[in-house]
């Protein structure tokens, strides 16, 4: 008679349990193959090797635009805003822009409206845009300007493409230079989020 073997001499490796770590291991592998295929951005190397990038230009700048032309352009509701504030003139401005390996993100706009003699920041906004997937897309933007500009002041309008960061450096930029001060108009006061 053959004595019973010992805890100690038992197999740890058996058939049964190399068959279940072996199941384990194809299940986990073709996830992983599949993953591969359809969504390859999940590992490195893999996806998109396109560049970030964007482009935008001028497309139009109308310098004597008055709120209520921008308001109706972009069919926003004028509220309870006055005659006089939408009366107030600014830069109208429409600005084509374009991106490439950023679908899905939210770029950054900067339009800002300076004086030209003193360099002053007469008004600047930071728009939250949606980034495209190469077509071009398109913007408008209104810029007012000051409710009492100087003499013989001219004015220049940056307007600068961010990546989702939102920080420098920039994926382009455009400047439309010596626009020239409005003759007298409204000098109603704007509602703070207009500038």
């Amino acid at each position: 008679m053959t004595p019973p073997r010992s805890r100690l001499h038992r197999r740890w490796l058996s058939f049964g349990l190399v068959g279940q770590i072996s199941s384990v291991l194809l299940l986990v592998s073709t996830v992983v193959g599949l993953l591969r295929v359809f969504d390859p951005g999940l590992f490195p190397g893999g996806g998109s090797k396109v560049t970030p990038s964007g482009k935008i230009e001028l497309a139009d700048v109308n310098p004597r635009a008055t709120l209520l032309e921008y308001q109706l352009a972009e069919q926003n509701p004028v509220g309870s805003l006055s005659k006089a504030v939408l009366r107030r003139v600014g830069v109208l401005t429409t600005i084509r822009y374009s991106s490439t390996g950023l679908r899905g993100k939210q770029l950054e706009l900067a339009v800002t409206l300076t004086s030209r003699d003193s360099g002053d920041v007469v008004c600047g906004h930071m728009y939250p845009i949606a980034a495209g997937d190469g077509s071009p897309l398109t913007f408008r933007t209104w810029s007012p300007f000051p409710a009492q500009p100087r003499a013989n002041d001219s004015y220049d309008l940056h307007v600068t493409l961010f990546p989702p960061s939102g920080h420098s450096p920039s994926l382009d930029a455009a400047d439309h230079d010596g626009i020239p001060a409005p003759p007298a108009a409204p000098t109603a006061p704007l509602p703070l989020d207009l500038c």
